[in-house]
């Protein structure tokens, strides 16, 4: 990494060396030619900030070279001892070309590196990088505070100082049997992980690790959260399970005379029994969904975030050449990774939302054309080369709808029709209003989904075994689409056939306004 930053001390130092070189050249023989040594300045321009700097000394050079070879006594033709200056002068300029480039490159690598630092800094959950020899050499805000630690305290230390001594000697045999097979994964699974404080008081924690690889050696990253308030949760669950259990013996022994009100009692019990067996199942099904959300975002979010900083370095190189088709090539490459990402932060968000209930409908009359219209709109950049958008309306295009609901409901349907269709495919929307039920279906001729698969398309996360592989996606937009729909008390159906396209429809009852 570029540590170089431009001071007054430097740039007086280069310009005095100019002057020396110009002075010394006026005044020795023209035996001693030193005009080379104007090289020396152009590679200490280097600690210049500004490539504007750079620049101007490359013409100052130039000019004193120029002029030195004017005014200066000489023995031949001043058109021959200008001649003989013209190697000295190109590599000026060669010498300022490079560092301009060098500056250019510093500028780049700062600008990345300030986005890392907001990234990490900025982070709700405790992130540490070590070594492969467990060494701490990153540890954000987050995770000093959750330790206790002041700034920067954590860093050099081994990262078993943050793990009980009883258990640090296993942690250091688990840590290099982690580093001979690296894999994203959570630490400790099935286990009670404890993490220990400054102070020496113990805290439950949940660890996830994720290796990765760099010029500077093999690192792990760790995120850690505070287990602290879910481990209260599980304790208090398990005690109210045992005061069920003591309560229920107590019940069998009462007197046989009130069987019938023991038998109601019982019934009652065992159905505050399944509820909370059911609030378990779900709590683990949450903790299952937030572990496969983890590993899908760090992979679905590397593969574009890579290709931005790709194009990115393309682009600088291409603009500075002038190749400006290369130059619309890589922005457009960044524009669709961006694009991706918006999508799968989008069906986050809406899962989120669904899964913690704070999804409202709010039906309203609205136009159901225009509605249509109004998301082919935004959606346009998204469709590939050739491909055709057309829109069919049949009966009155008045109808009582959740409007923000209708147009999630069609964006995820016409987002997986451009997805999953090849370049110069159609794409058919047809909206459909009677007397009883309105329905929105979409025709595309993409790659179809295989009928063995077809049972499980609605299932969270779920992609089909022909689009996992070759086509970016969560598996998220049908189960919203029909979370979305019966929310609404609307149906989600469809029809595929591999290599022939899908058509995909949703049917709403009683929708119709006069």
């Amino acid at each position: 990494m570029f540590t170089f930053r431009s001071d007054a001390h430097w740039t007086r130092l280069i310009w005095l060396l100019v002057a020396a070189v110009f002075a010394a050249d006026l005044l020795l023989p023209r035996q001693f030619d030193i005009v080379f040594a104007y090289l020396l300045a152009h590679f200490l321009a280097i600690y210049f900030k500004e490539k504007s700097d750079v620049l101007l000394l490359a013409v100052v050079t130039t000019t004193l070279t120029v002029i030195g070879s004017v005014f200066k006594p000489q023995e031949l033709p001043l058109e021959q001892i200008l001649l003989e200056r013209l190697p000295p002068i190109l590599s000026f300029w060669a010498a300022a070309i490079f560092v301009v480039r060098f500056i250019s490159l510093r500028e780049l690598e700062g600008q990345q590196e300030e986005k890392f630092k907001a990234l990490f800094q900025y982070a709700t959950n405790g992130i540490l990088l070590t070594n492969q020899k467990g060494m701490i050499v990153m540890a954000n805000p987050a995770i000093e505070t959750l330790f206790g630690y002041e700034s920067g305290e954590l860093l050099g230390q081994q990262v078993e100082v943050l793990i009980p001594t009883r258990l640090s000697r296993q942690h250091i045999n688990h840590r290099e049997q982690y580093h001979e097979k690296p894999n994203p994964r959570s630490m400790g699974i099935g286990l009670d992980l404890k993490g220990l404080k400054k102070d020496g008081s113990e805290f439950p924690v949940e660890v996830s690790l994720s290796p990765f690889k760099s010029s500077e050696g093999a690192f792990v990253v760790a995120f850690v959260v505070d287990n602290t308030f879910r481990k209260k949760h599980e304790d208090s669950m398990l005690q109210q399970r045992q005061e069920l259990a003591i309560l229920s013996e107590a019940l069998q022994e009462l007197n046989e005379g009130l069987e019938s009100k023991v038998s109601s009692r019982t019934a009652e019990l065992e159905q505050a029994k399944n509820e909370l067996a059911a609030a378990l199942d779900k709590e683990r099904e949450l903790g299952e969904l937030k572990s496969r959300f983890v590993s899908l975002a760090s992979h679905e979010f590397r593969t574009p975030l890579t290709s931005v900083l790709s194009s990115a370095g393309l682009v600088s190189q291409y603009a500075e050449r002038q190749d400006f088709e290369n130059v619309k090539k890589h922005a457009e490459r960044i524009k669709k990774a961006v694009n991706g990402l918006n999508s799968i932060l989008t069906e986050f968000l809406s899962l989120g939302r669904l899964e913690e209930g704070r999804v409202a409908v709010n039906p309203e009359e609205i136009n159901l054309a225009e509605c249509v219209e109004e998301v082919h709109e935004g959606m346009k950049s998204l469709f590939k080369p050739r491909q055709t958008f057309e829109h069919r309306h049949h009966g009155s295009p008045m109808v009582r709808l959740d409007c923000n609901l209708g147009k999630n409901i069609l964006i995820n349907l016409i987002s997986n029709a451009i997805k999953y269709s090849p370049e110069g495919a159609p794409i058919l929307v047809e909206t459909t209003v009677d007397e009883n039920k309105m329905r929105i279906s979409v025709r595309d001729r993409g790659m179809g989904i295989p009928e063995s698969e077809q049972k499980h398309l609605f299932d969270r996360f779920f992609r089909a075994s022909n689009a996992a592989n070759t086509t970016q996606g969560t598996g998220l937009g049908l189960y919203i689409v029909q979370r979305y729909a019966e929310m609404m008390d609307g149906v989600v159906g469809f029809e595929s056939e591999i290599e022939e396209g899908s058509v995909f429809w949703v049917e709403f009852a009683k929708i119709k306004t006069e």
